[in-house]
């Protein structure tokens, strides 16, 4: 049986050698480039079709969902390697913490299963991992390929997220990326040390407190809202328990103001 890492320790992970951990803004593309198998595409506009005409236009053959979907971000895995995609026209806070939200995947999701799954039962797995071959009835009898995806993986991010919040399941495996995205570029226990130095200089605002997170580490503010919110009514309750659901909750509230201040420009209009 897999025991599930924390998200301190794949950032941690992730970071290590690459001399990029002790400054902030944290350089994630740089590290992705020297750290994973993964190409980072950014397009002006990005929609499953959109994403599934890139691949088919490079004959890149994977089973993608069909659909219209607008998308912040997808991810396309197969045999250890993938393709990251990001929605260039999003402002850059935004691509960032969609980047981080997929690498999150790439590490959690698809490649540290996959390591620990060859690492016990040997090389030849990689075939059965890749969709290449079927699992044989030993290697099915080892119970561990329940929980793993074969063959290729892929992961869409919405704009909206409204087409996952009736599958708990899937709720819960985006609020640990969620987790995993923030602890890889604003760690926790940097984000209690910048809140502890700046309470002790002047009391501020939860608004102008999440704004000052958010020009620190070039994230969205609300990745930061309901974590600042719930810190400093719970302070015995751990990091982690705070973030948990709640990036994802203010995200989803952050996409629906803005839908509604665009609608209400179109009714001006």
């Amino acid at each position: 049986m897999m025991i599930n890492p924390t998200p301190e320790i794949l950032a941690q992970e992730f970071w290590a050698g690459t001399g990029l951990d002790s400054t902030f803004p944290r350089e994630l593309e740089r590290a992705l480039a020297l750290k994973l198998p993964l190409a980072l595409v950014k397009l002006p506009l990005l929609s499953m079709a959109v994403v599934r005409s890139w691949l088919e236009r490079r004959r890149i053959s994977v089973p993608f969902p069909s659909g219209q979907e607008d998308l912040c971000g997808c991810l396309v895995a197969y045999r250890e390697h993938g393709i990251i995609f990001v929605c260039g026209a999003d402002e850059a806070a935004e691509q960032r913490f969609t980047l981080a939200h997929e690498v999150a995947h790439f590490l959690r999701d698809y490649l540290w299963p996959r390591q620990q799954i060859v690492q016990k039962l040997g090389e030849n797995m990689r075939e059965v991992l890749d969709g290449l071959r079927p699992a044989t009835s030993a290697e099915r009898a080892a119970a561990i390929l329940s929980s793993v995806r074969l063959g290729a993986h892929i992961h869409l991010l919405p704009r909206f997220g409204t087409d996952e919040e009736g599958d708990a399941v899937v709720m819960q495996i985006e609020e640990r990326a969620d987790a995993l995205a923030l602890e890889l570029v604003a760690p926790h226990r940097r984000i209690g040390a910048f809140l502890q130095e700046r309470a002790s200089h002047t009391p501020s605002s939860l608004e102008d407190t999440c704004a000052a997170l958010a020009a620190y580490f070039v994230l969205p503010a609300y990745a930061f809202t309901a974590i600042v919110r719930d810190i400093c009514r719970q302070p015995s309750v751990s990091f982690l328990a705070d973030i948990t659901g709640t990036v994802r909750r203010a995200r989803e509230e952050h996409c629906v103001r803005i839908q509604r201040e665009d609608s209400h420009a179109d009714t001006e209009d």
